[in-house]
């Protein structure tokens, strides 16, 4: 065997024969449980952050909600960071399975100096335009102290965010090897030293909740320097350059052909979200409170889609790669099933104690009561949401990357924007018709996405068997 082979074989520190050829069932799980425990120290990071700046005066509305109206923001550059993550993944993946050295070679240093490139813009523009940002996602009925709270955040938050993005590209190439134990290792890390330095820059240094933002800011310092030392340990087999001469343009193609439809599904989101934000802030500053509030802890129903659809996109590429596509079809069925049966029971536990979890950010007793209420509507219909995750994370296994733009501008830009502005604008619905619209359009979007995967999925299985017939014959 050539040393090529041999380095490729290294891929995925043994991962790779498990993911090939291994059952099913405990590779998902053993490929989900650490993102699902990464995903889940974010939502701790997130509650956490809410409770202390929470906690600077209880009988504010103007400190939660400032953090909520940067939210947007905030999802645009989680959209690109999962789409740097997803075209890593997916990429190194595929290229495990088929062997390709000269990707697995050229991936995470072309991976990182787009990173730098994409992060480098987006923090300038984001620092020379804030002052007309702020105002733009507000609704009518903000007051001044929520917006300079907002500011204020969003200045000591952005060089954070500007680092997440070469974090998760190289948290994406450590993904498609198989090496997911890592990614929950850097998000462990991070939530740790954010939740160590809150109260020490809120409190101790009177920062307010600029100290909040300072400190996610220095968390994610630390943990991206954590996941460089684990490619300068050799900890992965591929290679990482930070010289720019040895960035691959074709390889940099790949990355964004895959991640750029998922980067613009994010952004629909964000859109989607600062639309929404605007109707709440419209009807009241206590309704804003409480969709800020319930959207942090609504990431707790989406771990299952986060932890299995990461697994199916390791999966399924490396399975994708290797041509075995009877396999690629089990893998989607079995991890869809796994991740309905995890968030049934989130949600279960999330309607069971909504009313304690929010009485822990507020003392306003109509934005407890507003927050519960959007629980008990909306989370069963997270199935569809989390069903979704795995079918675009199954796709970008094989390759394709528009479906699940497809899917997120459906469900968001064609139907749940438009329909809420009406009930909120004709028929005068209020949130609690909102509510009811995102629930029905979330469960409908669930059947139609996993139709939609299953007969792909099953058209390739036949094709493969089809070609390998006639290879036979």
């Amino acid at each position: 065997m050539s040393d090529a082979n041999i380095s490729i074989e290294k891929a995925g520190g043994g991962m790779s024969d498990e993911i090939l050829k291994g059952p099913i069932v405990p590779t998902s799980i053993k490929l989900a449980v650490p993102v699902i425990i990464g995903q889940l120290m974010l939502l701790c990071h997130g509650i956490t952050n809410t409770v202390f700046i929470s906690m600077i005066d209880k009988s504010s509305t103007a400190l939660i909600t400032g953090i909520g109206l940067i939210f947007p923001i905030h999802m645009c550059f989680l959209a690109m960071s999962l789409g740097l993550f997803t075209g890593m993944s997916s990429i190194v993946a595929r290229g495990i399975g088929e062997k390709n050295k000269h990707i697995t070679d050229r991936a995470a240093g072309s991976g990182l100096w787009l990173a730098i490139g994409l992060g480098l813009i987006s923090v300038t523009a984001i620092y020379l335009f804030s002052s007309s940002i702020v105002p733009f996602l507000s609704g009518s009925e903000m007051s001044q102290e929520a917006l300079d709270n907002a500011l204020a955040y969003l200045h000591w938050i952005l060089p954070g965010l500007g680092l997440m993005l070469v974090f998760q590209t190289l948290l994406g190439v450590l993904q498609g090897e198989g090496l997911s134990k890592y990614y929950g290792m850097a998000m462990l890390l991070s939530t740790v030293i954010n939740i160590i330095l809150d109260p020490i820059f809120i409190f101790g240094l009177d920062m307010g909740v600029a100290g909040a933002a300072l400190a996610t800011t220095i968390a994610m310092s630390i943990a991206l320097l954590f996941v460089i030392s684990l490619f300068h340990r050799k900890k992965s087999s591929l290679p990482v350059t930070w010289r720019a001469r040895n960035v691959d343009r074709t390889v940099i193609t790949k990355i964004v052909y895959i991640g750029l439809p998922q980067t613009l599904s994010m952004i629909s989101l964000s859109v989607a979200s600062a639309s929404i934000n605007n109707l709440m802030g419209s009807i009241s500053e206590n309704a804003m409170n409480s969709w800020t509030i319930v959207g942090r802890i609504d990431e707790l129903l989406l771990l299952a889609g986060y932890g299995f659809g990461s697994a199916s996109l390791t999966q399924i590429g490396q399975n994708y790669g290797s041509g075995n596509m009877s396999r690629v079809l089990s893998i989607f069925k079995t991890n869809v099933l796994l991740s309905l049966a995890l968030c049934s029971l989130l949600v279960l536990v999330y309607n069971g104690l909504a009313t304690h979890i929010f009485s822990m950010f507020t003392g306003v007793s109509d934005v407890v009561d507003g927050a519960v209420r959007q629980v008990r509507i909306v989370s069963l219909s997270y199935l569809g949401v989390v069903t979704a995750i795995v079918v675009t994370s199954s796709f970008q296994g094989t390759g394709r990357a528009m479906p699940g733009l497809i899917l997120d501008i459906l469900r968001m830009g064609l139907l749940t924007i438009p329909v809420s502005y009406m009930l909120f604008y004709w028929y005068d619905a209020g949130a609690t018709g909102i509510f009811y619209a995102m629930a029905v359009i979330n469960l409908v979007m669930m059947v139609f996405a996993f139709g939609w995967c299953y007969l792909y999925l099953k058209k390739l299985k036949q094709s493969s068997g089809l070609t390998e017939a006639l290879a036979f014959k």
